[in-house]
Order: structure tokens, then sequence, then C-alpha cells
């Protein structure tokens, strides 16, 4: 159903957090830009979501234990599809700038996912935190 938020209805903006985490993942890792899911014009199910998002959260765990382990917050990152010598200074980033918009992009989207599904009458508190995130997810496993 569309709406008048987000990326237009919930499949297109979850892809679109989807295909971001993934570009996320890329540019921490320093690594040209994979094929994003959210450029295809595919429909996806919710199985298919849930397994790209494993795999999409699974590479930013993954890309963010690496750049914590091997770069100070200050240092640069290129904010563009390659690492190439001359890069726009406006296109560098500090490592602490590039993990602050992830987190603030994620937010705006899933708060825009939120809103459409009690659109939809389907009741998600919107107070949860990452420590209630971690707790559900150990209750379930």
């Amino acid at each position: 159903r569309p709406f008048g938020l987000g990326h237009g209805n919930l499949e297109r903006t979850l892809l679109h957090l989807i295909g971001s985490t993934m570009y996320f993942a890329d540019r921490l890792n320093r690594k040209p830009p994979r094929a994003r899911p959210d450029h295809d014009n595919t429909f996806r199910t919710p199985k298919e979501l849930l397994d790209l998002f494993d795999v999409a959260n699974h590479d930013l765990y993954e890309a963010i234990a690496q750049t914590v382990a091997s770069h100070s917050l200050t240092d640069m990152l290129n904010w563009t599809d390659e690492d190439t010598d001359n890069i726009d200074p406006l296109y560098k980033v500090s490592y602490a700038v590039a993990l602050a918009q992830m987190i603030d992009h994620s937010i705006l989207h899933r708060t825009q996912v939120t809103d459409m599904l009690n659109l939809l009458g389907i009741d998600k508190p919107m107070d949860w935190c990452p420590f209630e995130w971690e707790q559900t997810k150990q209750r379930h496993s």
C-alpha cells in the first residue's frame, strides 16, 4: 500500500534501508559498493527482505568491528564510491561522522517504517531502545 512517507511503501523503505546498510558496510571496508537491491526495481517478499537484511546486518557488523579495531574515529574516509587519490575534500568525512550518518539514516527510515505499520493498525512501540531490541532477540533465539 502506498504511503506519503519514506520510499513510498514498506517494502521499498525496508529495501532502501537494506541497500544503504550494504553501501555503508562497503564504504567502511573501502570497497566499491555492490549493486544495491533497492535500485533494481524488483519486488521482494518479506522473507526475501529478511534474508537480505541478515546479510546486510552481518556485513555492517563486521565492517564496524574492523573499522573500530583499525581506525581512529578522527581518521578520514572517502565518502565516495571508490578510493582514488584525488577526492574532493567535501567527500572526505571522519569515521565518527560516517558512523553518526549511518545511525541517523537508519533511525529516520526505521521511524518511517514504524509510522507505516501504525497506519496499517499494527502497533509498534516507538520507545524501543537498543537494550530492548537485544533482550527481545535473546528471548526469541
